[in-house]
């Protein structure tokens, strides 16, 4: 097995008959179809999600693909919905007085336990900075101290975006261990009871309205193994003015412990307050599902590239000018469309000497669940999946002269990308807000996991027409009005003549491997290096 040396590129113009199969106006129609309101939003568990799953199945086996799940294209998913019936104020008391907060204008509180009543009553407080355990950092916010039952303040991101110090984590760029779903399981891990974690707008990558939309619905999980007892019984965020007034209320500056809080030797500090909060949950499992499909290999049809994106989005939610469809337009109607056109340009071509799979996944907006559950079952073994890309909101801005990697620095899929954009006329750029973490916001990481290098990567910001001040400004702007809201819908405003050249860039780049003998390799120091390694071993 050859790793790393013998990946090369197709030849420029190579597949111009293929690209031919991938046009703005197919994209458009497949984005169209997928975020209208018809869909309701495309929330797991929904009408919206049979709507869905019957457009790509129909798509995928219109255009002759397999099916990969035995004879079916659908991977079963099994889900557990908490939707909050009911929630009291966040209480904190401290020996001079107590103070409410309400749910959404102050904080938001959900339960993820299997019981529909949940109760946190008078638990002891603490804040304990990031709330990260981190041996290779030699970071341990927890050392030294018991948290069961207690209730947990942390802070979003981690101290290298603190302090923007590249020597301290990864510096300004976010690492897994300053997402919140990390935070969220390290305190599970360490039996607390309660968990808040601080929102701030640039720390967080997005503002409290995006907070809000996704954690005032219903929501959704995989099964637990253990009936999700050893969660907390609460979990939720709160504004940053609301953790002032909590460490005012305990004698304490929040500002001067944050900014403590981003050193090392940091301890935790009791702040003798105790917090109290309920929820009421309807309870309900269902089956949602990934749609899997094949183009079976010629010559090595047991070596797998995977292409990816998440077919789902929000659903509906709070009402916005009158609206309550989350469409999701961008995100990811337009993945999806991506995915589809691929297919057809693969089936359009000479099938590819490796197996080429096409996933859309589901309840990535409810925290990577679907692409989580194929890494824990996965349909292809790992130690036979050559690599993976990622397709999660194209470029809808027209053509960029720039493509940005997500998370750079981590696999020899970058330098295929690289090559890719010498020949096409691109530059590759540096991720424009590394301190989002969006290398641990989508699909590809929970692959990356298990040791398979999965890209993601699209365009950029200088826009060929306008020119990078306008193309920043239009990504900022999405980010700031539409993310996460009803307003991320079809307009004939989008121009997805720019997600062509995103999709013909991973066409070309897949059937480069799909039609190689190359295994790309994780760069040495890379985090998933040693897990690859040893998945390889054992597969042989």
């Amino acid at each position: 097995m050859l790793l790393g040396t013998a990946l090369t590129l197709v030849p420029a113009g190579w597949a111009l008959a293929q690209h031919a199969a991938i046009t703005a106006e197919d994209l458009t129609e497949h984005v169209k179809v997928l975020s209208a309101d018809a869909f309701e939003g495309r929330k797991p568990g929904t009408a919206g999600e049979q709507k869905t799953l019957d457009y790509i199945t129909a798509q995928f086996r219109a255009l002759g693909l397999e099916p990969a799940v035995g004879d079916s294209y659908l991977q079963r998913v099994p889900m557990v919905e908490f939707a909050g019936v009911s929630r009291s104020p966040l209480t904190v008391k401290g020996p001079d007085g107590a103070k409410s907060y309400d749910f959404v204008t102050r904080m938001v509180t959900v339960s993820r336990r299997p019981e529909p009543e949940q109760a946190l009553t008078d638990s002891e407080v603490v804040f304990v900075g990031y709330g990260i355990v981190a041996p290779e950092y030699g970071w341990n916010d927890y050392a030294g101290l018991d948290v069961r039952g207690k209730t947990v303040v942390v802070l979003v991101n981690d101290p290298g975006f603190a302090t923007q110090d590249p020597a301290l984590f990864n510096g300004n760029a976010m690492t897994w261990y300053g997402r919140w779903p990390y935070k969220y399981e390290e305190a599970e891990r360490q039996g607390a009871a309660g968990v808040l974690i601080v929102h701030e707008t640039k720390a967080a990558g997005y503002p409290w309205t995006v907070v809000v939309n996704s954690w005032s619905v219903p929501k959704l999980d995989l099964v637990p193994p253990d009936g999700g007892k050893s969660r907390p019984v609460i979990q939720g965020w709160v504004q940053q003015d609301v953790a002032r007034e909590m460490f005012s209320l305990a004698g304490q500056d929040f500002d001067a412990l944050a900014k403590s809080a981003a050193q090392r030797g940091f301890k935790p500090v009791p702040l003798k307050l105790t917090a109290s909060a309920a929820v009421t949950n309807k309870v309900r499992t269902f089956d949602s599902y990934n749609v899997v499909a094949k183009l079976t290999g010629s010559k090595r049809p047991d070596e797998v590239v995977l292409v990816g994106g998440h077919w789902d989005h929000l659903g509906r939610g709070p009402a916005m000018d009158g609206d309550d469809i989350y469409n999701g337009a961008m995100d990811n109607a337009s993945g999806i469309a991506g995915l589809i056109e691929m297919a057809e340009a693969y089936v359009k071509g000479k099938r590819p000497e490796r197996t080429i799979a096409f996933i859309a996944y589901t309840a990535e907006e409810q925290g990577l669940l679907g692409s989580e559950y194929y890494a824990m079952n996965p349909v292809f073994p790992p130690s036979r999946t050559v690599a993976g890309f990622n397709l999660d909101g194209l470029n809808p801005f027209g053509p960029m002269r720039d493509v940005v990697v997500t998370g750079a620095g981590k696999s020899e899929l970058e330098d295929l990308l690289a090559r890719w954009a010498a020949d096409n006329g691109k530059v590759v750029k540096p991720e424009p807000f590394p301190e989002r973490g969006g290398y641990y916001r989508s699909d590809h990481f929970p692959l990356a996991k298990i040791g398979i290098p999965t890209l993601s990567a699209g365009a950029g910001m200088d826009s060929v027409a306008h020119g990078e001040a306008w193309g920043r400004a239009q990504a900022e702007e999405f980010t700031r009005l539409r993310y996460h809201t009803p307003k991320d819908e079809w307009s004939p405003d989008m121009d997805l003549t720019g997600a062509v050249d995103d999709v013909r860039m991973v066409y070309d780049m897949s059937r480069s491997l799909t039609d190689g003998t190359g295994w790309p390799a994780w760069y040495k120091g890379a985090e998933f290096r040693a897990i690859r390694e040893t998945s390889l071993k054992e597969g042989r």
